[in-house]
């Protein structure tokens, strides 16, 4: 029984190689995700990574890290806080500064992306699952547009919400001018 276990081992071990089968050559990861392109006049790019054992939450993954690079060129707002404690502690035998400081930074990016597209989009094999590399670009044109949409909408309400305490202004006036008695020359 020993001996078959044995020589299983060993056929398993060059069945690929006695059946010609070959692995797959390890594919490199692209230049573009290693050092993103510059930065073209007329659009932004960003590049996601993301590995899963299923292939459309790696693409999925890879395209929204993709975004977010994008997003995070438009508009980013940073909040940071510190905080440093120091206390001594002192005694007949012992005299200890200690000291802690404390640092967290966040960032939010809350911005709609319209338009965003895939320039260049890689798949590799890993193990069990698979890696997915995601070049995506927003052109500025498109971004442009948005910013003058959201300036409008707001310009909009703004003449709306005036418009309406011009209204209640008039009211307010023509209501006075009707309790006011009327002056007779």
């Amino acid at each position: 029984m020993r001996s078959v276990h044995i020589l299983l081992a060993s056929t398993l071990a060059f069945a690929p190689v006695a059946l010609g089968a070959q692995e797959a050559p390890a594919v490199a990861t692209p230049a573009w995700a290693l050092q993103p392109p510059a930065q073209e006049p007329s659009t932004l790019l960003g590049v996601g990574i993301a590995t899963s054992s299923s292939l459309q939450t790696a693409i999925s993954r890879a395209q929204v890290g993709a975004r977010l690079q994008i997003a995070q060129q438009i508009k980013v707002r940073v909040e940071s806080m510190q905080e440093r404690i120091r206390q001594e502690v002192s005694g007949p035998e012992c005299n200890d500064l200690v000291e802690e400081f404390t640092e967290v930074t966040k960032s939010f990016v809350d911005e709609t992306l319209v338009g965003t597209k895939v320039r260049e989009q890689v798949v590799q094999s890993r193990g069990e699952g698979v890696r997915v590399y995601v070049l995506m670009e927003l052109p500025q044109g498109v971004v442009a547009k948005a910013v003058v949409d959201k300036v409008a909408a707001k310009t909009e309400l703004f003449a709306a919400v005036r418009k309406t305490q011009l209204f209640a202004e008039l009211e307010s006036e023509i209501q006075k001018m009707a309790e006011t008695p009327e002056r007779k020359p």
